[in-house]
């Protein structure tokens, strides 16, 4: 360090404290930006998980409604156990739901709820298709219960075929 005192020139090196309150205050900035994507990254994350948690639920309830109409009809002690179009919603109660709605035939509204989760299940089965008495169309929902309500989280529609029995 160089120091004349006639002249009055003086070389100090270093940084005030005004540059480094400005450093600290501008690297701040950045670094909450970067903590701001972490925390949507993290929102966006757990958002799509519920997504594809309630789309396999979705094609499950399908695929168990879909068997519940081609169980082969098996004949114990003199009585059909297949589920004909005529008793299309004695098979909806047997995979667990119960009826929102008693409009009955042509129209059924069905809520069942899964274990273990804040999600249920809403069936809506609309009979006949296109004048055809032996198809339904099934459209399932699956709904969020949460603190800001019920949120639909997917939704899956498919037209079944029943046994003509």
């Amino acid at each position: 360090m160089r120091r004349f005192k006639n002249n009055k020139i003086l070389d100090e090196s270093g940084l005030s404290l005004i540059e480094v309150i400005a450093s600290v205050v501008i690297l701040t900035i950045i670094l909450l930006g970067i903590f701001g994507l972490f925390v949507q990254s993290a929102k966006t994350t757990k958002n799509s998980e519920k997504i594809v948690d309630a789309t396999y639920i979705a094609q499950t309830e399908m695929e168990n409604l879909y068997l519940q109409t081609k169980k082969s009809c098996e004949i114990e002690d003199v009585m059909i156990r297949c589920y004909p179009i005529s008793n299309y919603v004695k098979a909806i109660h047997d995979l667990g739901y119960t009826n929102i709605d008693d409009s009955g035939y042509p129209l059924g509204y069905f809520k069942k709820y899964i274990s273990n989760s804040n999600f249920y299940v809403k069936l809506t089965v609309k009979t006949p298709v296109n004048g055809v008495d032996y198809l339904t169309r099934v459209i399932i929902y699956v709904i969020e219960v949460g603190n800001s309500g019920e949120v639909i989280k997917a939704q899956m529609e498919n037209t079944i075929q029943w046994s003509s029995l």
